[in-house]
C-alpha cells in the first residue's frame, strides 16, 4: 500500500465519522469510551464556538475539568453531562448516545487491578488497547505481547530490566498474559505484526522456551489466518522504513475515533494521538508491510528456525 492510499483511507475514515453516529457497545473498553465522549462533547464544543473556559463559567466548573473530560481523563456524572447537553443543545439522540458512553466510562476495566504496578501511560495504552478493533504492530528485538507464552513473557520481564523486583515478576507477567483475552471472545483483536528476524533468533529464555515460542506463532497464525496475521522482515531486507525502533498502530471500530501510535523504548513510552505524526506511522507500517517475507514464507522461516533451537 502506498503513501497516497495510505491517506486517502484515513480521509475516508474521516468523512464516515461526520456522517454517521457509531453506538456505543457494552464490551467497549471503559477507557475508550470515555475518551470517545470526550471527544464528542470537545467537537459540539468547537462546532457553536465556546471555549472550554466559556463552558467552565456557564457550567460553574472549572476550565480544567472540562478539559479533563473532553482528554477522557476525568469522570463525568450524570447531572454534570445533563449540563453540558444543554449548554450544547444536543438532541435527544445525542444525548442518550453520551449517556451510554458516560455509564460505560465509569465501569473499572480489568488492567485498573495494575495502576499501582505499571506507569499510568502504559494503564492507559492497557485500556486503549482492550478497546482497540485492529492492532499493527512491528517489533525488532522482542514478540509482540499479545502473542508472547508466558514462559517468553517471563524471561523477557526478569532480563528485560534492572529496575523491575523480583516480587512483581508474577504480576506483570499476569497482565501480559491477561492482555491476550482480547484475541478470543465475541469481537477478538486483528493483529498484523511485523517482527524482524532478529526477533526470532534472540533465545531469549534459553533454546526451549524460545522453540516453544516461536511453535505458539506458527500455530495462531495457522489456526487463525483471518484474524492473526505475522510477517517476518529477513535479515536480507537491509535497511527499511521502520527500521530503528517498535511501535504499534491501534485502530477502533468506531468512525469518530481516530488510530492512535504506541511507542516504547527503553526509557519512554507514550500514546500519540496527534494526526501528522499519526499518519507517518501509518505509511511507514504499510510501506514496511510490503518489504516483508509473505504470511506462508515468513511461518516457514520461524519453523525452520524453530527447529534449529535445541
Amino acid at each position: 500500500m502506498h503513501q497516497i492510499e495510505v491517506v486517502m483511507m484515513m480521509s475516508a475514515k474521516s468523512r464516515a465519522t461526520s456522517s454517521r453516529r457509531e453506538q456505543p457497545t457494552s464490551e467497549a473498553s471503559p477507557t475508550v469510551q470515555a475518551w470517545e465522549l470526550g471527544l464528542r462533547l470537545r467537537q459540539r464544543r468547537e462546532e457553536i464556538g465556546l471555549t472550554a473556559a466559556a463552558v467552565g463559567r456557564a457550567a460553574g466548573i472549572i476550565q480544567a475539568y472540562v478539559s479533563g473530560v473532553e482528554a477522557g481523563k476525568v469522570k463525568l456524572p450524570a447531572d454534570r453531562l445533563t449540563q453540558l447537553v444543554k449548554i450544547y443543545e444536543l438532541d435527544a439522540d445525542e444525548a442518550a448516545e453520551l449517556e451510554e458512553l458516560r455509564i460505560g466510562a465509569t465501569r473499572r476495566g480489568w488492567w485498573q487491578q495494575y495502576s499501582q504496578l505499571l506507569p499510568a501511560e502504559f494503564i492507559r495504552f492497557l485500556g486503549c488497547e482492550a478497546g482497540a478493533e485492529h492492532v499493527r504492530s512491528y517489533h525488532s528485538e522482542v514478540v509482540d505481547g499479545l502473542l508472547q507464552t508466558e514462559d517468553y513473557a517471563r524471561a523477557v520481564i526478569r532480563g528485560g530490566t534492572t529496575t523491575i523486583r523480583l516480587t512483581e515478576v508474577d504480576r506483570r507477567v499476569a497482565a501480559r498474559m491477561a492482555r491476550q483475552a482480547r484475541l478470543t471472545g465475541d469481537r477478538p483483536l486483528r493483529l498484523t505484526t511485523v517482527l524482524s528476524e532478529g526477533v526470532l533468533r534472540q533465545q531469549v529464555g534459553g533454546p526451549a522456551v524460545m522453540r516453544a515460542q516461536l511453535e505458539h506463532l506458527v500455530s495462531l497464525a495457522n489456526d487463525r489466518p483471518e484474524q492473526i496475521q505475522i510477517r517476518v522482515m529477513p535479515f536480507s531486507a537491509g535497511a527499511h522504513p521502520a527500521f530503528g525502533g517498535p511501535f504499534q498502530v491501534l485502530s477502533f471500530a468506531s468512525p469518530r475515533l481516530p488510530d492512535l501510535v504506541w511507542q516504547e523504548i527503553l526509557t519512554f513510552i507514550d500514546i500519540m494521538d496527534q494526526s501528522a505524526r499519526v499518519t507517518d506511522y501509518v505509511v511507514t507500517f504499510a510501506e514496511t508491510l510490503e518489504r516483508t517475507l509473505s504470511s506462508e514464507e515468513s511461518l516457514t522461516l520461524i519453523q525452520r528456525i524453530a527447529e534449529e533451537m535445541t
